[in-house]
């Protein structure tokens, strides 16, 4: 009732007119003031759409039937048709009668064909363009023309076309695959980024190219107003990116998938507003730890050492009384770590904390049932210890392990719920 109540109102105020399906229509259309359509499951309606500004189609019936009467709604300024069932749809061209276009989404619509070029270089007030979760496999040229575009969002898949820095306006970009030395230093143009995801691969004939990393690296140095950071590697090959970046310090957001080290330009003084991290690294080293501990924004942290047949092995560690001062969340994963690394005062805002041990460094090793006590990390919520080497230690040592956890747990203020 509510529904159709909400569907109704808009239909008069002519915000957006919603066709459900032929049955459930209980008004008319209001003909040509029809300005933002949205079809769920619906057939195309007989109605005057010239004026139309908006269009979200959820149907993949719809779709296919909907080329000759989209080609005439030159006023469309929003086409969204994410979700639908573009897989077998011949052809995009006509979007070249669609030149006030501001929006434009294909995303998940596993859409295979091309992108035509001549089509999408009409498209001069294009400021959105999803193409995510498509099977394209390459932007053309003339996407570069575009000097209104604001958003692209790819799949990695997807290559990009050359001369990339003449997108002069691009404040985000999602997915963009670098796969050569060219495209990395081509990012380093687009001034106004603000969100970036580099999905790094080997090129054609499966060749990595260790200058991509060097590029990449130096062109990030030139986005000073990057805010979000993803690096990508998809390819059995670990990157170096290690390299020197001038400053980023807007930036609030970094995922790296995996890197050998973690590089020596995740520092507090050039990531002053860095508040989520999350990295894998082949080799953890202590100094990493204690680097990390002075990022002062930082409030999630998530630090994964890569799996391999070598253990990793991190000797003991303490960090100091001021260490990670806004961490609320925290995960160290592939190596071992046991809270009194972190002395009273460090970690104040800690609730979910997550960390891993080797049993066989409790068997006559460094460590002792006493590392485990939790009453220092006053903010404690919940606690998921990840334990290793059970076939490796007698019954009893583990036994005793898992006493110390729940123990402490049960005289935590806070009662932490406790997984491991």
């Amino acid at each position: 009732m509510i529904l159709e109540l909400i569907c109704s109102l808009s239909r008069e105020e002519s915000f957006v007119t919603t066709s459900l399906d032929d049955i459930r229509q209980s008004k008319p259309y209001p003909g040509s003031k029809v300005r933002r359509l949205s079809l769920h499951n619906a057939t195309w309606p007989s109605m005057e759409m010239s004026k139309l500004r908006s269009l979200t189609i959820f149907s993949s019936t719809t779709v296919n039937s909907m080329t000759s009467q989209l080609s005439c709604c030159h006023l469309l300024r929003v086409l969204d048709l994410q979700g639908c069932n573009l897989q077998d749809h011949p052809s995009l061209r006509f979007l070249g009668n669609l030149f006030h276009l501001r929006y434009l989404s294909l995303a998940r619509t596993g859409y295979a064909g091309e992108l035509p070029p001549v089509e999408i270089g009409k498209l001069q007030f294009l400021q959105t363009l999803d193409i995510s979760g498509t099977d394209i496999e390459e932007l053309p040229l003339s996407i570069v023309g575009l000097k209104q575009l604001m958003r692209l969002l790819v799949e990695s898949s997807t290559r990009l076309p050359n001369r990339l820095r003449n997108l002069t306006s691009l404040e985000d970009l999602w997915g963009a695959r670098v796969d050569s030395a060219c495209t990395a230093e081509e990012l380093g143009h687009l001034m106004q980024l603000r969100i970036l995801r580099v999905d790094l691969r080997s090129d054609n004939e499966g060749r990595w190219d260790e200058r991509v990393c060097k590029a990449l690296v130096a062109s990030l140095g030139k986005l000073h107003r990057i805010q979000s950071l993803a690096v990508m590697t998809w390819d059995d090959v670990v990157p170096d990116l290690e390299g020197s970046v001038e400053s980023l310090s807007n930036l609030s957001f970094l995922y790296i998938s995996k890197t050998k080290f973690l590089p020596t330009w995740i520092s507090p003084a050039s990531l002053v507003l860095l508040s989520y991290l999350e990295i894998m690294v082949v080799q953890v080293r202590r100094k990493d730890i204690q680097v990390l501990g002075k990022l002062q924004a930082l409030r999630y942290l998530r630090v994964y050492v890569r799996v391999s047949d070598d253990k990793q092995v991190l000797k003991r560690f303490m960090v100091s009384p001021d260490a990670f001062p806004c961490v609320i969340k925290c995960t160290f994963y592939g190596f071992t770590t046991v809270p009194s690394m972190f002395p009273p005062g460090a970690m104040p805002r800690l609730e979910e904390f997550r960390f891993c041990i080797q049993l066989e460094d409790f068997s006559g090793g460094e460590f002792t049932a006493d590392d485990l006590a939790l009453g220092h990390l006053p903010s404690l919520q919940s606690v998921r210890v990840d334990l290793f080497g059970k076939r490796n230690v007698s019954q009893e040592v583990g036994r005793q392990v898992e006493e110390k956890l729940w123990h402490e747990a049960d005289i935590h203020p806070n009662h932490p719920k406790l997984w491991h």
